[in-house]
């Protein structure tokens, strides 16, 4: 059998990749998967608690069904004796269950087959965890939090929790505004040992009280402090003296530790520290173990089973609304607010079709931010569709902030944030920043973005810096690609050049180009 172990245990994985609402479910399609490329007659799957998957391969088809627990094995045609591969099921080393497969000859320890084989058994302890934490989180929490997807990346991350769950290290998530960090924090909570203690949330950017009472609210338990970056200066001082992390504390006896810490940040924390604007102290007490959630930006292969995620949890049915177009787009966004902005996206586009499909025209209409340029045929679709003017276009908002043009009714906040992008494009901004200089808050701003123009302010700023990209190649000013980006305000070659290709269709290369053609 000519394969490489780890290529087909990606490939098993990703053919899954959808959202499940059962354990039982998705490892019923998970065995079948497994069935269909190893040299299976006949195989159980035993999980404590929850029952025994009976699969067998019968004339080229696959046939399987859930036993209760306690029911055992006998309906599972596997050969007596010491004939029957058994691969234990473990997660941190405790047991969880066991994989009894029947093959048509066992492979040896060293062949690819049985790479595989303990590789799938190991995922299959990674995927009963995720759904404990996500009944836990549910009866603790009154929330689900779980991960979804069947990304490396993801899959990288709940290795990462079941390492740093073990021991009583503060663990530090860095990661964007929107990825999945109060996920990961209830994980390493319901996989450690504190799982039965309390789990605090403390929002730093509005703490409801003193560091004191966090610590006595998380005592036996976990203390997570939410986008940390936030916090106050004064309380960044308070906090090294009282964290239960403190050395003296930590070396000897780690058992004795009342309360485990988890921050999350959204910003360079040592950046800020070496531009004094974050306490190093606390900074040395928070960053034991630490790790960087990838954006759904660098996971589009999770795309599409989170966007059945929102919907079948919004009541919808996904396979009935969701549609090549929706999801093609989807992994073309850059998704400035990760989780958060998909969610609402898709939420509303779920809302306004009614009981239709999500078709193209209707992201054009509700979710603009998602649309590629418009074409004349495209124009044409949505005018027949009844609609006489595409005043919801990204490029009419971005001719609006550039050129000053008055929008009858618009709030006086979003004309003046409008205005201040479109002269300061080139420079970093912040929304917070933006807030001060429209005179409202931050929060509100946002709410203006989103119900007015239907996109967060970041990606009307991209929009905005990739027409001043534009107009820079057409002039031949500035023939260098990266001395455009960087006059445009992209930091980054790669993502200014990711954003132009999604945003006008083509490379910047390729447009300059064409462009020197005419």
């Amino acid at each position: 059998m000519a394969f490489s172990s780890e290529h087909v245990g990606e490939d098993l994985l990703e053919s899954i990749n959808r959202p499940f609402r059962s354990l039982p479910d998705l490892l019923d399609a998970l065995m079948r998967a497994l069935a269909e490329r190893v040299r299976l007659k006949s195989g159980a799957l035993v999980v404590d608690g929850l029952g025994t998957l009976a699969i067998a391969r019968v004339r080229g088809e696959t046939a399987s069904e859930w036993l209760p627990s306690g029911a055992g094995t006998g309906a599972v045609p596997l050969r007596p004796g010491g004939d029957a591969l058994i691969l234990p099921i473990r997660y941190a080393g405790a047991r969880l269950g066991e994989l009894r497969l029947d093959m048509v000859a066992p492979p040896g320890s060293a062949d690819l087959e049985m790479q595989l084989l303990c590789h799938f058994a190991r995922q299959c302890g990674l995927l009963v965890k995720r759904y404990d934490v996500r009944r836990w989180s549910e009866q603790r929490l009154g929330r689900a939090l779980l991960l979804i997807g069947m990304s490396k990346a993801l899959r990288e991350l709940e290795q990462f929790v079941e390492i740093a769950a073990v021991g009583y290290l503060p663990v530090l998530l860095r990661g964007e505004f929107g990825t999945e960090k109060a996920q990961l924090a209830a994980a390493i909570h319901c996989c450690s040992p504190a799982a039965e203690g309390p789990f605090v949330q403390i929002d730093c950017a509005e703490p409801a009280s003193p560091p004191t009472e966090w610590m006595a609210q998380a005592n036996g338990g976990t203390l997570y402090l939410s986008d940390i970056d936030e916090l106050e200066p004064r309380l960044q001082k308070q906090l090294p003296q009282i964290l239960p992390t403190r050395l003296d504390q930590r070396l000897p006896a780690p058992r004795q530790c009342a309360v485990r810490v988890i921050a999350s940040t959204t910003a360079d924390l040592y950046a800020r520290a070496r531009a004094g604007q974050f306490s190093r102290p606390l900074l040395a007490e928070l960053d034991f173990l630490s790790v960087t959630i990838p954006p759904l930006r660098e996971r589009t292969e999770d795309i599409e089973p989170l966007i059945c995620h929102v919907l079948e949890r919004n009541g919808f049915e996904a396979e009935a609304k969701t549609t090549e177009a929706l999801v093609a787009l989807c992994r073309a966004h850059d998704w400035p607010e990760n989780l958060f902005e998909l969610e609402r996206m898709i939420a509303r586009l779920a809302v306004m079709t009614e009981g239709r499909p999500i078709q193209l025209r209707d992201i054009f209409r509700h979710a603009p931010a998602l649309s590629p340029s418009p074409t004349a045929a495209e124009e044409q679709t949505a005018r027949q569709d009844g609609s006489s003017k595409l005043d919801g276009w990204p490029e009419n908002w971005v001719r609006c902030a550039t050129e000053g043009g008055e929008v009858r009714g618009l709030h006086e906040a979003l004309r003046k944030a409008l205005a201040y992008l479109g002269q300061h494009y080139d420079q970093p901004i912040t929304l917070g920043q933006l807030a001060r200089h429209a005179g409202v808050s931050a929060s509100h701003l946002s709410h203006l973005f989103r119900s007015a123009i239907g996109m967060p302010f970041k990606a009307l700023l991209r929009r905005i810096r990739i027409l001043k990209a534009r107009e820079l190649l057409k002039s031949g000013k500035t023939p260098n690609i990266t001395q455009v980006a960087l006059d445009v305000g992209f930091s980054d070659l790669s993502h200014f050049e990711r954003s132009f290709r999604r945003i006008v269709g083509e490379s910047p290369r390729e447009f300059r180009r064409r462009a020197s053609v005419y």
